[in-house]
């Protein structure tokens, strides 16, 4: 059984996890293993101006978040913040986060070239609202909606 947090307590795991460092004025959704409390997926959001929020989506390899996790965390930029883009950021190596970003609707917008000491690139993923593969899905409407009443 899993549960959703938004206890900022997660910032400094998920900064570890995704090779980031959160601002004083980051955010995140955690899904959560009720019994032990183990994250099993996090978004940390950060850089919102309005319009813009930044994404960095951790998902703990070999396991799956709950739909709700899923909802939520698109849910809370679109419907709550009402931005108009979420922006994220996967190192090119990285093909299992690129594949899954793809997959919820980020589509491709740069390439920061050299970005990482090894010769990996950064690759910056836009998604807009109508883009959102969860929020637009009529197969995810009841957890979209559960969600939103939250």
């Amino acid at each position: 059984m899993t549960h959703i947090s938004s206890n900022p307590m997660y910032l400094p795991f998920l900064g570890q996890m995704l090779e980031y460092v959160p601002s004083a004025r980051a955010q995140c959704i955690m899904c959560v293993e009720s019994e032990a409390g183990a994250p099993i997926a996090g978004v940390a959001y950060d850089g919102y101006n309005g319009q813009v929020i930044m994404a960095h989506i951790w998902i703990d390899k070999g396991r799956k978040p709950s739909k709700e996790w899923l909802a939520a965390i698109f849910d809370y930029p679109f419907n709550k913040l009402m931005v108009v883009k979420i922006v994220g950021q996967v190192r090119s190596s990285n093909a299992a986060a690129l594949e899954i970003d793809k997959h919820f609707g980020f589509e491709h917008e740069a390439r920061i070239t050299d970005f990482y000491g090894n010769g990996d690139s950064l690759e910056v993923l836009t998604m807009t609202r109508s883009q959102c593969m969860i929020l637009n899905s009529p197969l995810w409407a009841k957890v979209v909606d559960r969600v939103a009443r939250i």
